[in-house]
């Protein structure tokens, strides 16, 4: 199906009854990234998936390379659903967009999963986002090669998900100006990182990390986890990064249970649950966010 938001044509889809939820996917995907989690989240929710600006099946439209104008392609396409709010679950940089749009929408966001993603990126995950726009605009024949390369770089603890991660992510950024696009809006995280801006997300929010993930580490949800009040922290414990692919089943048990809660109970989930029995603060020389899927 196909929604006009934002000046783009979105490729939307849905499965399931429900209260709505809204999956993102992360860089270099399609809406197949959730393929596996899918089945257990349709049972009870309405699960609307769509591929982002220049991925997939969406067009690309007048790109700005910024998080804000991938959150308000978000918006816009519940706009275009008739969906006021919706619980939203964002994988890798899907959890950006995520954050963005709970940041600067909150009325629309009425649950918040966050999924092996980043709230800031180091100066070497930066150079290696705006290395990749650089070969993008320069048509670089050595692109498609270094994608492949990044991807099974993503798989690494997944050896076996590699030829269906591969095909996925070759036919989404058939044309990779959108790939580009989203490589420079987090490349912009290092100057602009969201921390100083997550106090101001009040949906309930469930911070999922692998402890495999070199992409996304631990530390990196411990710091989101630090700037959003009364968030929820788990740990997925042998998965690298693509947990939706690797531990489909419990992220979607996690995701099914933390959103159960939050609609019986008005005050939201039973608040943080800190790595180590400790709060961990944002540490000012980590560098996160790379090869994201």
């Amino acid at each position: 199906m196909r929604a006009r938001c934002e000046g783009i044509d979105v490729a939307w889809f849905e499965a399931g009854r429900g209260d709505p939820l809204v999956l993102i996917h992360g860089l270099a995907d399609d809406h197949r990234a959730w393929r596996r989690a899918l089945p257990d989240l349709m049972l009870r929710h309405r699960v609307v998936l769509y591929d982002l600006r220049g991925h997939g099946e969406t067009s690309l439209g007048a790109p700005d390379g910024t998080l804000g104008q991938l959150g308000r392609d978000l918006v816009a396409l519940l706009d275009a659903l008739d969906v006021q709010r919706a619980d939203v679950a964002g994988f890798s940089l899907g959890g950006t967009i995520a954050m963005r749009a709970a940041i600067d929408r909150p009325d629309r966001v009425r649950g918040l999963v966050l999924v092996a993603t980043s709230s800031r990126v180091g100066r070497a995950a930066a150079d290696w986002y705006r290395q990749r726009v650089e070969m993008v605009e320069r048509g670089d024949p050595r692109l498609r090669e270094t994608l492949d390369r990044d991807t099974a770089d993503v798989y690494a603890e997944s050896p076996a998900e590699l030829e269906e991660g591969l095909l996925i992510r070759r036919r989404s950024t058939a044309n990779p100006r959108g790939y580009a696009n989203a490589c420079a809006a987090m490349a912009a995280l290092n100057t602009a990182p969201l921390d100083p801006e997550l106090p101001r997300i009040t949906a309930p929010t469930l911070i999922v990390a692998s402890d495999k993930d070199k992409h996304c580490p631990p530390k990196a949800a411990e710091i989101i986890a630090a700037g959003i009040q009364g968030s929820r922290l788990e740990l997925v414990e042998g998965a690298g990064h693509p947990i939706p692919v690797e531990k489909p089943r419990e992220l979607a048990i996690s995701i099914a249970s933390f959103l159960a809660e939050i609609s019986s109970s008005p005050s939201g989930p039973s608040g943080h649950l800190p790595i180590n029995g400790e709060d961990v603060g944002p540490s000012p020389s980590a560098a996160f966010g790379g090869t994201s899927p």
